[in-house]
């Protein structure tokens, strides 16, 4: 596993040839649910509820600081083993077609980065938007409905060789998701999910 020290402001890694995140959570039953899965499943086939019903029973431990996301990815790039696309198409192209209500929840505790957030209350240390900082975006959201919220995009699912799980938002929607943290809410829509398989 990869051991993890939190300096004042951030995590840092050490031994960085092995990947593991601060034991967020762990999962024999998601693993087997991914055992065999192709390169592509639509969000309506059986299976997907299979595996959003076994990480929702993970006994996660929530890290306190997202890690970075692309000292994440750097660490993880060598290590796959294998990915599985969950798709809100069905069918073959000319004759895909969006799968209604194809949005899959997942649960907010297993996120462990997103693009740019270096803390999950105060966002993005430097970067404002519509001259907002990231805090007051995150805290505008953290009053909004979250079941109105529209789904947050491209989400990796990552489980380890040793059934250690954890997600990090690869896409958009990172100041709804720390709003989400924010507000203690158990699930996130998400939409563009990949399940990633590592060695």
């Amino acid at each position: 596993m990869r051991e993890c020290k939190v300096n004042s402001r951030d995590l840092a890694y050490e031994n960085t040839d092995k990947l593991a995140l601060c034991d967020v959570g762990k999962s024999s039953e998601l693993v087997q649910c991914i055992e065999d899965l192709p390169g592509y499943i639509p969000a309506n086939d059986p299976r997907v509820d299979l595996i959003v019903k076994s990480l929702f029973k993970i006994d996660a431990h929530p890290i306190e600081k997202p890690v970075s996301l692309r000292d994440l990815n750097e660490s993880i790039k060598s290590n796959i083993a294998g990915e599985t696309k969950i798709s809100i198409y069905e069918g073959e192209w000319p004759d895909m077609k969006a799968i209604p209500g194809s949005d899959i929840p997942l649960p907010v505790e297993l996120f462990v980065a997103a693009p740019m957030i270096k803390d999950w209350r105060e966002g993005r240390a430097s970067e404002s938007k519509g001259g907002k900082s990231s805090r007051d975006i995150i805290r505008q959201y953290a009053e909004m409905n979250p079941k109105t919220s529209p789904p947050i995009r491209s989400v990796d699912i990552i489980v380890d060789s040793d059934s250690r799980v954890f997600l990090a938002l690869q896409g958009d929607g990172a100041h709804r998701l720390c709003a989400a943290k924010m507000r203690g809410d158990r699930e996130i829509l998400c939409r563009e999910i990949s399940i990633v398989r590592l060695k």
